[in-house]
């Protein structure tokens, strides 16, 4: 007996009513009628759909198998080394080198200064989360094709963006034939899976050629941390940059702190989908950073494939960075380690409930 077709009305019963849509718009990106469109973060169906399966298989909560992916994305599995935070040839604290970048990225401006690098070298653009203009710190996916636009774009947002729409965008709106896209683990996810999978969407996977994952804990809802900034007595707009570091969750304005609570106090602001996740160092992108395990003003970098090697040299080779091994001690890569062991422990806790 054959097989139903996997609609977007399996997506809508085995995922968005789940609570476990991460909201990264692949099911957008790759619907061929248009019919499938993000509301508010939620995927919705605005037309008929023809069902051809693309949204349901090239979404990342759907059987994602880690073993079959490391296989067909680095050609081998990850050792009993590299358990905590997947396949690596190498890690590595970074800093830009340029004040100019300095001074708008987040920690070390690792991840800005390859974007530089990626689009000196031949890169036709960028996918990276800018913000609503009317809507202070709501993250949306901008399409990003000098170093001025990628400064613009700098720096961490905490609340999600659906960077594949972006991605599409990018592709079919602007026709851009070689991007980089910076995301967080899920988004990297549904990058391998539109890359790999039997359903593959062979535009978005050929014009994808760098792929920067960020460490991630989870995000914000949005209207949650805009309330919670309300009742704090902050203005978001106001806010130059927010920051998770030392366990506290800061905010920053005009270069002083106006903002600083323990982590255990925003928690109730992340989203739902984000205890289902079990991937904190974008384990499935060629290049991935964070400020965990690196001094202050540098980022760890964790470098996954040669694409990723290749850019991180090239930059290294421009005098866009500096690099410097990362500690093994218990602030360095063994907090980076940890804190991988413990998101993967509570969404496997979290799947047992």
């Amino acid at each position: 007996m054959t097989e139903r077709p996997k609609i977007f009305g399996h997506l809508m019963t085995e995922v968005i009513r789940k609570g476990t849509c991460v909201g990264c718009g692949a099911c957008e990106a790759v619907c061929p009628v248009n019919t499938v469109k993000l509301e508010d973060g939620t995927p919705k169906l605005v037309g008929l759909c023809i069902a051809c399966q693309m949204c349901y298989w090239n979404c990342p909560v759907v059987v994602f198998d880690v073993e079959e992916m490391e296989k067909a994305v680095f050609g081998r599995t990850r050792t009993e080394e590299e358990a905590a935070i997947g396949v690596h040839k190498a890690i590595y604290a970074v800093r830009a080198k340029e004040k100019e970048i300095l001074g708008v990225a987040q920690d070390g401006g690792a991840v800005t200064a390859l974007l530089v690098q990626f689009l000196s070298d031949g890169g036709d653009g960028a996918v990276v989360a800018g913000v609503e203009e009317d809507a202070p710190w709501k993250a949306k996916p901008i399409v990003v094709r000098s170093k001025e636009e990628v400064l613009k774009g700098a720096g961490t947002k905490y609340t999600s963006s659906p960077t594949l729409v972006g991605v599409a965008s990018a592709v079919q709106e602007h026709d851009l034939k070689k991007i980089a896209v910076v995301g967080t683990p899920c988004q990297m996810k549904a990058l391998r899976k539109i890359e790999t999978g039997a359903r593959c969407e062979a535009d978005i996977s050929d014009a994808v050629r760098l792929k920067i994952g960020l460490f991630c804990m989870e995000a914000f809802s949005y209207p949650s941390f805009i309330e919670y900034l309300e009742n704090e007595g902050i203005d978001a707009s106001k806010v130059d940059k927010f920051e998770i570091k030392g366990g506290r969750f800061i905010a920053n304005q005009d270069g002083e702190t106006v903002h600083k609570v323990r982590l255990s106090k925003v928690k109730q602001l992340v989203r739902g989908c984000c205890h289902s996740c079990g991937d904190f160092t974008a384990e499935f992108s060629d290049i991935s950073a964070g400020n965990v395990g690196s001094p202050d003003g540098w980022s760890t970098v964790v470098v996954r494939t040669e694409v990723g090697e290749e850019v991180l040299k090239a930059a290294e080779k421009a005098g866009l960075v500096e690099i410097q091994p990362v500690d093994e001690g218990k602030s360095g890569l063994g907090l980076v380690k940890r804190l991988a062991v413990k998101k993967r422990e509570d969404a496997e806790k979290g799947e047992e409930e």
